[in-house]
């Protein structure tokens, strides 16, 4: 709401409402769905159904700016694989609802430097070796500049590519517009998951996602939300691959990490 300009007496008159709705939240939904619950009416009682608008361009511009030198990573890296995870994990430190406040250059130095603290990658290049299919489930706007990289050497190897964005605006999730302003559509086929929803809901998403999801040979699900929505789902045993940085603490905890690690990881 501080960031959408609402003033002080709308933001208390707001917070009192979703206490008495919060409290009838429940606890079997993962905090992606709840959290998505409380979003939603939020942007109904302010009126505001895209508040972090400005803020998604200006994440994508900055991204953009980097870019070229993404790409001159990729083109001195020895192992492209590899090197095209650690951009795109680098990218998932952008995240508007958590920190306002990222350095993007000093988190892709850092996952150049330090890597995966979980790190599933041996299952993972010999599953990407062998699959016709692979499917990206985005994450926010601007990171999904940083997966571009990613996209463009699977299909340097011949696989077919399908980037997942958000049906409507959530936080700062890229969405399809992300998409097109990115140039990502461009090289890769790029569906919805029919959801505005945080993360994958599978009771929200549409039958042409589930479709998609159900042909892909791998997948690869960026970012917490997906991480809290899909990990214990039964479609995603040998399938789904999470690409994160842990940024709280009862992530970081479910994963027996430290906060800020970052990880590869195949349940």
């Amino acid at each position: 709401m501080n960031h959408a300009g609402i003033d002080e007496d709308k933001q208390h008159e707001v917070l009192y409402k979703l206490m008495d709705d919060i409290k009838n939240y429940s606890r079997e939904k993962t905090p992606a769905e709840n959290s998505t619950l409380a979003l939603l009416e939020t942007y109904e009682l302010i009126g505001n159904y895209d508040p972090y608008k400005d803020a998604k361009r200006q994440s994508n511009d900055l991204a953009l700016e980097l870019y070229p030198k993404l790409q001159q990573i990729m083109d001195t890296s020895e192992d492209k694989l590899d090197c095209a995870l650690k951009i795109a994990v680098a990218g998932n430190v952008i995240d508007l609802g958590i920190n306002r406040d990222f350095d993007i250059s000093e988190a892709l130095r850092h996952s150049m430097e330090i890597g995966f603290t979980i790190n599933h990658y041996e299952e993972f290049k010999n599953k990407v070796a062998a699959a016709d299919k692979i499917m990206i489930i985005g994450d926010n706007s601007g990171e999904i500049v940083f997966d571009k990289v990613l996209v463009n050497y699977l299909k340097t190897l011949g696989k077919d590519v399908v980037y997942v964005v958000k049906e409507s605006p959530i936080l700062n999730d890229a969405t399809m517009e992300d998409a097109v302003y990115t140039g990502i559509d461009k090289i890769s086929r790029v569906i919805t998951t029919g959801s505005g929803y945080l993360g994958t809901c599978l009771q929200t998403v549409s039958k042409k996602f589930l479709k998609e999801f159900h042909e892909s040979d791998v997948i690869l699900a960026k970012g917490q939300a997906n991480y809290e929505s899909l990990e214990d789902e039964d479609i995603s045993k040998g399938k789904v691959f999470f690409l994160l940085r842990a940024k709280c603490d009862r992530v970081a905890e479910s994963l027996g990490v430290k906060l800020l690690d970052m990880v590869l990881l195949s349940v």
